[in-house]
């Protein structure tokens, strides 16, 4: 019975290509009608045969229950951004593109024959083990420009992206940069960047640095004195978790509770990467740490992002710190802003006007480093040290060293 019925269906197939007619012998449909082939459904298979210039290929009935697996997909062809500008006193229109779609959009800049750059908004872990997931880039449209900061050392600056809004198709490059903001991170409480230590070491930003030392945006003695400046023997090895200080005077936003705050520190004398700035970092309302009226939270913990900055501090009470001596002046943290001042319990959490210094696990310690420790492990140098000194002791002038080792 198969073969009587593909036989009659190769019969029907060969009169169509050599009559070029669409119409099938009756008997032929009559054979096809009883082995439950509908007579629409033959026509379009044979009809998709005759399409194909004379060849026989394998097909496969068309039905509404055949599996989507089968169906070849289509893959959508990756748009290239095209960036040739990062000065942001020679922007021009054309310098606007879009970077919302994909969850690593890909970037050329410059004339590098290269496939481009894949660029990260953020990532995150899945609960599958060592997977990561690619958040993509908020909708909108704008510059990538070179930020820097004039005086401070090797190393410093940033690749930044200011969204734009065209109102008016009078609006200059200029006036549309001048009225944009700058793309924040995924956390919304600083502005997305590309650092320059991030571009000097990585392979993936090569034409990223051709494009900013063709338009003498940086030099090439920058880049190769960013990397021979690293503290570990010339080693700029950079964490993706590591937080970047280009002065230690900068504000820098984590989240507490942290259990190992690391950092990079870019100091005048050399680059410290990835030091572990403190551990088991956290702060707790000014109420203090037992039960508050409204809560029924056992401890006033604040869980969520705060900006921190680094002070000298002289110990007034041994009480506050761990393993002090009284005058001795030590390194601290404080904490100036709260971003989610509400816990939990819906009680919002109370910051003392001027801030408060960040704690130690052990309720009603702040945490501290003595000064010498902060100078062997990178934290501080002589420079960084002047900077601290002047903003925070004033005419105290310099400690010591005497007061500023560790206490026994």
């Amino acid at each position: 019975m198969v073969q009587r019925f593909s036989g009659a269906l190769w019969r029907a197939v060969h009169h169509v290509r050599s009559s070029g007619s669409s119409s099938i012998p009756t008997r032929t449909l009559g054979l096809l009608a009883s082995h439950g082939i509908p007579r629409g459904l033959a026509v379009n298979a044979i009809s998709t045969s005759r399409k194909t210039h004379g060849s026989i290929q394998q097909f496969r009935l068309n039905s509404s229950s055949a599996s989507q697996s089968d169906i070849p997909k289509r893959r959508s062809t990756p748009v290239l951004r095209i960036v040739n500008n990062l000065d942001p006193r020679r922007l021009l229109k054309s310098d606007i593109i879009d970077l919302s779609g994909p969850g690593r959009p890909r970037v050329k800049f410059g004339t590098a024959t290269d496939t481009g750059s894949q660029l990260t908004y953020y990532w995150g872990s899945t609960a599958t083990p060592h997977k990561q997931v690619y958040n993509p880039f908020p909708p909108g449209r704008g510059f990538f420009y070179f930020r820097s900061r004039p005086g401070l050392p090797v190393g410093t600056g940033e690749i930044r992206f200011r969204l734009v809004e065209a109102d008016s198709p009078s609006d200059s490059a200029t006036d549309l940069f001048v009225r944009g903001r700058d793309l924040l991170e995924h956390r919304g409480h600083m502005p997305w960047r590309l650092h320059m230590l991030q571009i000097y070491t990585s392979k993936i930003y090569r034409p990223l640095r051709s494009l900013l030392l063709q338009q003498g945006l940086v030099s090439q003695a920058q880049i190769r004195d960013a990397g021979q400046r690293a503290i570990a023997q010339g080693r700029m090895v950079l964490r993706h978790d590591s937080t970047i200080l280009d002065t230690i005077s900068d504000t820098f936003v984590i989240r507490l509770p942290m259990p190992t705050n690391r950092m990079t520190f870019i100091h005048e004398e050399c680059i410290a990467p990835s030091v572990q700035a403190g551990c088991k970092l956290f702060w707790r309302d000014a109420q203090g740490p037992g039960p508050v009226k409204g809560s029924d939270a056992p401890s006033r913990v604040y869980e969520g992002y705060a900006a921190l900055r680094f002070e000298l501090k002289k110990v007034e009470r041994i009480k506050d710190f761990y393993n002090v001596k009284e005058g001795q002046v030590v390194l601290v943290l404080r904490v100036v802003q709260l971003f989610d001042p509400v816990g939990p319990d819906r009680v919002p959490f109370s910051l003392p006007e001027g801030g408060d210094f960040v704690q130690r696990e052990v309720a009603g310690r702040y945490w501290c480093m003595p000064l010498d420790r902060a100078l062997k492990y990178g934290i501080l140098t002589p420079s960084s040290l002047k900077i601290l000194e002047e903003l925070y002791l004033g005419d105290r002038a310099s400690a010591k060293f005497a007061t500023t080792g560790s206490a026994p």
